[in-house]
């Protein structure tokens, strides 16, 4: 694989573009107006009818709004039952007409599934979405691109069953080195169902190799239409099912490509695609074995022997599994030679003077560089240098990280962003994004992610009371209780708390005016606000560390595993909405029991509980879809609120109108309203409204303990702009898995200089 350097201004300029180094820059828009890219995935948006903004939504809204104003007139003046009922009934067709629309809405916004009937669309449809994102984007800005050579193959032996042989254990060896120029096309050229191994050293070119194959079978495809299409899908997403590779494929394919899952299936029988599958090394380790026998059992399965394959990992990790593979190949991504490190280091110029120098007296850093992702980060590390800098003596890859990091943190470029404090997007001091990106990368691997969704964020993240690192004092009351709670309950005490405060005084004191009128709405107001208050920052700050706690309340507030985090789609699951109708209506019995002891009647404590049933089962009946990622910044918090905001309307059209019909027949309307605000707040508890919550919770107990910043959108920029991270669709990721690491052992209290001495 070829890459390119170019001198510029500020040390080196990857690709032509100050930004792309490592794949930094937007995705969105790639495929025109209509569409969002990121990284993994793309969305086909459609036009669809009967979004609250077109014209006819609008007028059946207005439409409804009038029929009510002239529905609560008309019982107000005394007129007949049957008008009264007649006008009730248009208001719910209108009302029931605009929820029809709106879901018509939903579903023509839903991703565009390409269909079996349309082989030839899907075909150039998949061609391009996989040049685009895979080739376009993550091939030509990868870091390995910052330096011009050529990375060889070898055989691999030692790794392959031999289906005529006995079965003998796994003797990695390293065999003959394949003619300069080869790429993996040459190897599976014309060769249907043919399955190969790629494995190599961290940073030694893998992906690259692979993704160069995807270009060259993109360039065959289009050529031929019979040749089989490549798609690139990610190991790191792997999750056992009962339908093995063949299955998880498929499931991949429909959530990152769009494609129809029987289609899918088709093509693999049929071999019209060929597998890409990268990183097996990434597979959770729990995982990792079970993965590894799926490929297994797919190379094995006649119904797939047309199928195409390939796969990469680390040459360690492999060893470790002792499995040999049924594939039909096993090569190696060859180290640099010298000579090629020596061409590299001397087309640089001037500028690597001082890199030419320290290879020279330090033999261990020349040995350092046989890798493309070492070597670019050396030239990136170097480029600035003066002659005659060499790197403390001990752990030289880590030294040379640490000079990497130095030298961008300080990038020109990056230091005119930060001084200029006129925009929101001016970057972090060099110090302050260093901390935060070392507690970044800490609270990543913690998680096992190698990209970093804001929107996804929980209180999961931050450390319980006892974290894994030492963490900076912080004073006042907040600080006093993260050390005895840990910030992850603390935060979510916190923040439920403050917002159950003011909930159990909105809700509470209208019921309170329904039985003794002022006097009542004011002691229930402030009697609910420290009830309410005080109980849910007890109940999620101290009592629900207690595992046997935390299963007693869940039928009432769920688990953690049901409201993860935000989402950037929701689905309908009756199952939820049964349990959260039992679940509220044993509530509601109970605040109706209260209710009739404080004075009220039965029959207004009955309406107050049906209006509290209905908002359970709206808020529990909504299932995250976490299946997506979100593809732009803030896209699956500005999805959960979308649905949260329409449970919410729901649920206010739908007992106004039936307070109306209530008040035109003579009963108890007022209760239904007083109802409202009570079960507006206690809808907040599940759902997207909970999923809202816990990302608050989140972000706030991240800037209170002092891990990440209150402006995360600034510093995941800096972090971008100083060619650190690079954007992933919505979410950002280190520009190597080597540096995410790095960072996170890390101090992230010691001064940037520190970063230039030695390490252990």
């Amino acid at each position: 694989m070829t890459n390119t350097l170019e001198p510029d201004g500020d040390g080196v300029r990857v690709n032509g573009d100050d930004n792309k180094v490592a794949g930094a820059g937007a995705h969105h828009n790639a495929l025109g107006e209509g569409s969002s890219v990121n990284h993994y995935e793309i969305n086909v948006v459609t036009p669809a009818a009967g979004r609250a903004g077109d014209p006819i939504s609008r007028l059946l809204i207005l439409i409804v709004v009038l029929l009510s104003l002239c529905l609560l007139v008309m019982a107000r003046w005394g007129s007949a039952r049957m008008s009264v009922l007649i006008v009730g009934g248009g208001v719910l067709v209108g009302a029931t007409t605009v929820a029809l629309r709106r879901r018509k809405a939903e579903a023509g916004e839903e991703l565009t599934v390409l269909h079996a009937d349309k082989q030839a669309r899907a075909r150039r449809y998949l061609l391009d979405v996989t040049d685009r994102l895979w080739v376009r984007d993550a091939l030509e800005d990868s870091l390995e691109s910052a330096v011009q050579l050529e990375v060889g193959l070898g055989e691999q032996r030692g790794a392959v069953v031999d289906p005529y042989g006995s079965p003998t254990p796994l003797a990695l060896a390293d065999g003959p080195r394949l003619p300069t120029g080869t790429r993996l096309r040459d190897l599976v050229r014309d060769r249907p169902g043919h399955r190969m191994l790629v494995l190599g050293d961290p940073g030694a070119g893998k992906t690259t190799h692979l993704l160069g194959l995807a270009a060259d079978q993109i360039d065959a495809a289009r050529a031929d239409e019979h040749a089989p299409v490549p798609i690139v899908l990610l190991l790191s997403t792997w999750a056992d099912g009962p339908d093995g590779l063949a299955g998880w494929v498929a499931a991949e394919a429909r959530q990152r490509y769009m494609m129809d899952t029987s289609q899918t299936t088709t093509w693999l029988a049929a071999g019209s695609v060929m597998l890409l599958l990268d990183g097996l090394d990434e597979v959770d380790e729990t995982l990792r074995d079970r993965c590894l026998a799926a490929i297994e059992e797919f190379c094995t399965d006649p119904r797939y022997r047309e199928c195409s394959l390939v796969l990469t990992s680390r040459t360690q990790e492999f060893r470790e599994l002792q499995r040999k593979l049924p594939v039909s190949r096993a090569v190696r991504v060859l180290p640099l030679s010298e000579e090629q490190i020596a061409r590299t280091l001397a087309e640089g110029g001037p500028r690597l003077t001082s890199l030419r120098q320290a290879v020279h007296t330090e033999p261990a850093l020349a040995g350092m560089l046989t890798t493309p992702l070492m070597l670019g980060v050396a030239v990136l590390a170097f480029a600035r240098l003066e002659p005659g800098t060499a790197l403390p003596d001990g752990d030289h890859r880590r030294a040379l990280f640490g000079l990497y990091v130095y030298q961008m943190l300080h990038r020109v470029r990056a230091l005119r962003a930060s001084a200029d404090g006129s925009g929101t997007t001016a970057a972090l001091e060099p110090a302050t994004t260093y901390r935060h990106l070392v507690w970044l990368a800490r609270l990543m691997s913690r998680q096992g992610q190698t990209i970093f969704y804001p929107d996804l964020m929980t209180p999961a993240w931050l450390p319980d009371r006892n974290p894994p690192w030492p963490l900076a004092p912080r004073r006042g009351l907040r600080g006093r209780l993260a050390r005895r709670l840990g910030w992850d309950h603390t935060s979510t005490g916190l923040v439920g708390g403050q917002l159950a405060t003011l909930a159990g005084a909105w809700s509470a004191a209208p019921l309170g005016a329904l039985v003794q009128g002022v006097s009542g709405a004011l002691l229930a107001a402030c009697g609910g606000a420290l009830i309410l208050g005080g109980a849910v920052g007890l109940a999620f700050g101290v009592v629900f560390q207690s595992r046997r706690a935390e299963r007693v309340s869940s039928p009432v507030v769920g688990k953690d595993a049901y409201n993860i985090y935000a989402a950037t789609g929701w689905t309908w699951s009756a199952v939820s909405a049964l349990r959260g109708l039992v679940t509220w209506v044993i509530f509601g019995a109970l605040v109706c029991g209260a209710l009739v002891l404080a004075g009220g009647t039965i029959v207004e404590s009955s309406a107050v509980g049906v209006v509290l049933g209905c908002g359970g089962i709206l808020a529990a009946g909504n299932a995250p879809d976490h299946e997506r990622p979100p593809a732009v910044r803030g896209g699956a918090l500005a999805a959960s609120l979308r649905r949260l905001a329409r449970l919410l309307l729901i649920l206010t059209v739908t007992v106004l109108a039936a307070a109306v019909l209530v008040m035109a027949m003579g009963g108890p309307w007022t209760a239904l309203l007083a109802a409202m605000p009570a079960t507006l707040a206690f809808m907040m508890t599940a759902g997207p409204g909970r999923a809202w919550l816990r990302h608050r919770a989140a972000h706030y107990g991240a800037k209170a303990s002092g891990l990440l910043p209150a402006d995360l959108e600034r510093l995941l920029r800096s972090g971008e702009d100083r060619v650190l991270l690079r954007r992933v669709g919505g979410g950002y990721m280190f520009l190597h898995r080597d540096l995410q690491e790095y960072l996170g052992g890390c101090p992230p209290d010691d001064p940037i200089a520190s970063l230039l001495s030695e390490r252990q």
